[in-house]
C-alpha cells in the first residue's frame, strides 16, 4: 500500500518548499505532517518524503530514527510521552512515568521522550501531543479520569 499525502498536507509541503531553499530542510516538517495524517511515520510515508526532498530512503529513516518524537509503529492506545532530559528528571519524571507504568498502561502507551522544551513547567508529558505541565500523580489523574 502506497502513502499519498492529503490535500491540506500537499499545499502545506508546497509551502514549505517556498520557504526552504533546499528540499533537506525540509525533512522535519513533511515527518510531522506524515505523523499527524497517519499518527505515525510508515515506510511507505519515508519513501514518498524521500521522493519530495530528493534524498534516499535510508537517510530520511535515520532521520525518523534518531528523533524520539517520531514513531515508527501505530499505536492502537492513546499516546502519552513523558520528558526525561534534565530538568523533567531532577523535578520526578522518572517517579511519573513509573506512575504512569503502573496505573495507566493498559489505556494508554507510555513513551519516555527527549526534552520538549517546556522546561519551566517540568516534570510535564504530552497526551496525544497536548502538553500538560507541572505533573504530579493527583493531576495525572484529575486530567486521565476527566476531572
Amino acid at each position: 500500500m502506497s502513502f499519498i499525502f492529503n490535500e491540506q498536507n500537499n499545499k502545506k509541503i508546497e509551502e514549505l518548499t517556498k520557504r526552504y531553499p533546499k528540499k533537506k530542510a525540509m525533512i522535519l516538517p513533511i515527518l510531522w505532517l506524515a505523523q499527524k495524517q497517519e499518527g505515525y511515520v510508515s515506510n511507505e510515508a519515508i519513501k514518498e518524503i524521500s521522493k519530495i526532498v530528493e534524498m534516499p530512503y535510508m537517510h530520511i529513516y535515520s532521520v525518523a530514527t534518531f528523533y524520539t518524537m517520531y514513531r515508527l509503529e501505530k499505536s492502537d492506545k492513546p499516546i502519552i510521552e513523558v520528558c526525561r532530559t534534565l530538568s523533567c528528571e531532577l523535578n520526578g519524571s522518572e517517579e511519573i512515568k513509573k506512575y504512569l507504568d503502573n496505573k495507566y498502561s493498559d489505556k494508554y502507551k507510555i513513551i519516555e521522550v527527549e526534552c520538549m522544551g517546556a522546561c519551566s513547567g517540568a516534570p510535564m508529558c504530552t497526551l496525544e501531543g497536548k502538553y500538560i505541565e507541572n505533573l504530579t500523580t493527583t493531576k495525572i489523574d484529575e486530567v486521565l479520569n476527566g476531572k
